[in-house]
């Protein structure tokens, strides 16, 4: 299991633990001085990190989110790495139809794969205009949130223009 922690990159690891001391460690933080933060006693801090005891909860999990303030991204992998859902789906709830619906079809193996390929490439396009069209996040794994432009997406109504 590798751990990536160089500036300019997120950190990205399978386990909690290892995610949440290069989280900390790349913003000079003790263990106590986490803990102090978000109300927790360093030796559990200290435990999480050995892989001496599981992940903590969602919500405790976005109290130390909150206290390394970090953004989308390295919150969203602290959540993930320790087998929580995304924010973005907590927020869309996993019922959401737009959701439901993409996952079906790009799972459906009735369809061929050239179908599924397609609709993965066109979502892939929106996904590079939607980046292309918001305010560039900071460096590192404590980034600003990007906000949305006044740019609009290319629908088949508009022809694309701006």
């Amino acid at each position: 299991m590798t751990t990536r922690a160089t500036a300019g990159d997120s950190v990205r690891s399978e386990n909690f633990g290892e995610l949440l001391r290069a989280l900390r460690q790349q913003l000079d933080l003790s263990q106590g001085q986490l803990a102090q933060r978000v109300g927790l006693d360093r030796s559990y801090i200290n435990r999480i990190e050995a892989g001496e005891r599981g992940a903590p909860g969602a919500d405790v999990i976005l109290l130390i989110a909150d206290a390394l303030k970090l953004g989308a991204p390295d919150t969203d992998a602290l959540l993930s790495a320790g087998g929580h859902p995304i924010r973005a789906l907590v927020t869309l709830g996993l019922d959401d139809p737009t959701l439901l619906a993409l996952a079906r079809i790009l799972t459906d193996e009735t369809l061929e794969a050239s179908a599924r390929a397609s609709l993965r490439t066109t979502i892939d396009t929106v996904i590079a205009h939607w980046g292309k069209s918001r305010e560039a996040p900071a460096p590192g794994p404590v980034a600003k949130r990007a906000r949305p432009s006044a740019t609009t997406l290319p629908t088949a109504g508009n022809g694309g223009s701006r």
